[in-house]
């Protein structure tokens, strides 16, 4: 594998298609009238980079079979750049990764109808994300084993080939001795607050305010910096926004800070604007890749993370971008620029 380094971020997870039930008051599940739908934690990340990349910068491998991946959903994805993905048909004889939504009154369940292919570094070759590698690998660490893959993988071409990327991770259903052991690989360690509550195996009190809670979550925070990421700790937090903190190398205790999510209650405009918060945090993930890949720092980074998050929620699905000849690129009409500067002030 040739390395060069012209791409900035590209994510090692999958793209999937969801399809929606929910449980009615009798017990029985039925479809909700709701189209088949972009989905994955790879899709929302890499589309969280776009709106601050253009897709000659970004790279995402989609896994398909022709039968089971319409080609509205294609055309929707190229639509964001059709450089910024290598489709590659499936060779297992499954069909396209599918998975269905579940929800029950507020609560909302998830299961694979047919899973997808798991991606490593290794999956770039074939591709033509071969020879041009990222500054930032981006991957969800599921199933367990995979992290260590990955970064094993990663150390191979760092020896082989001089590859060294910057490694955005989101520890999903890790045990604390587990990100204990990688953490200091890795440069932003990102759960969200349910997984770093269960890193630690908290529980919180239904009495809690939002001031218990953002309280909790910034011990937590603390104690994850504490385990020395090479760029430091983020929690994303849902409505509070997120909490982060720079990793020091002295061991020195870290300062944990609070960014609010750009949709808030303070918010002129914030009535109606959060519809669906379904990817939003890898969205928020993808942003931060997307910041460090053009040398931000952690504190700009996390706003850069906040706006791509303030996209993903406002509708079903993936937010509309419009191209101009003369102008920005718009997101659902907006120029994402426009919201790092209201939440700088």
């Amino acid at each position: 594998m040739a390395m060069s380094k012209q791409r900035k971020v590209l994510t090692l997870e999958h793209f999937i298609i969801d399809t929606f039930t929910r449980l009615g008051n009798d017990g029985i599940e039925r479809p909700v009238e709701q189209p088949d739908q972009i989905g994955g934690g790879g899709t929302y990340a890499i589309i969280g980079a776009r709106a601050f990349l253009p897709p000659t910068q970004l790279g995402m491998i989609v896994d398909y079979t022709p039968s089971t991946f319409p080609q509205a959903l294609k055309d929707a994805l190229e639509s964001y750049g059709n450089e910024m993905w290598a489709f590659r048909e499936r060779t297992d004889g499954l069909p396209t990764a599918r998975a269905v939504n579940r929800y029950d009154g507020e609560t909302r369940g998830f299961e694979y109808l047919y899973k997808p292919v798991l991606l490593s570094p290794n999956s770039l070759k074939g591709t033509h994300f071969e020879d041009i590698v990222p500054s930032v690998i981006h991957f969800i660490s599921y199933p367990a084993p995979r992290a260590g893959i990955i970064l094993d993988e990663i150390n191979d071409f760092r020896i082989s080939k001089g590859w060294s990327p910057l490694i955005v991770w989101e520890p999903e259903d890790e045990s604390l001795e587990v990100v204990t052991s990688i953490a200091s690989h890795v440069d932003i360690l990102g759960p969200n607050q349910n997984e770093a509550l269960r890193l630690y195996s908290l529980l919180t009190d239904p009495t809690f305010t939002d001031d218990d809670f953002k309280a909790v979550l910034t011990k937590i925070c603390r104690s994850l910096a504490y385990l020395r990421p090479r760029i430091g700790a983020v929690i994303r937090a849902g409505h509070l926004g997120c909490c982060y903190a720079s990793a020091d190398p002295r061991g020195y205790r870290p300062e944990v800070k609070w960014v609010p999510a750009y949709w808030n209650k303070e918010r002129d405009g914030y009535e109606g604007k959060v519809v669906d918060p379904t990817g939003a945090g890898n969205a928020f993930m993808g942003g931060i890749a997307a910041a460090l890949s053009e040398g931000k720092s952690l504190d700009e980074a996390v706003r850069w993370g906040s706006v791509a998050a303030s996209f993903a929620i406002e509708q079903n699905g993936l937010p509309q971008l419009t191209k101009t000849s003369d102008g920005p690129e718009l997101w659902n009409g907006q120029n994402p620029q426009e919201r790092l500067t209201a939440l700088s002030m």
